[in-house]
């Protein structure tokens, strides 16, 4: 069965406030895109590198304060 991030493939909103100032945070996407020039358009098994994965981790930016953080989502089954 595979697994998928629910928030990538639209199943589930990611809402989070940001700890410095409380506006809401913006989901910059899974960091796996920013690794390199091709990496948004991989698959993610080839980001993974054979290795099994739980998660995956979402870059949060606050657009007010500059602050940012990561969000580790569990993968569901599909």
């Amino acid at each position: 069965m595979e697994k998928v991030c629910p928030v990538c493939n639209g199943l589930a909103a990611l809402t989070a406030r940001c700890p410095r100032c409380g506006r809401p945070l913006t989901d910059g996407g899974a960091i796996e895109n920013y690794y390199g020039p091709y990496s948004p358009y991989m698959d993610i098994e080839s980001l993974q590198m054979g290795e099994p994965d739980t998660h995956c981790v979402h870059l949060l930016c606050c657009s007010g304060c500059g602050h940012d953080s990561r969000a580790a989502l569990a993968l569901i089954p599909v």
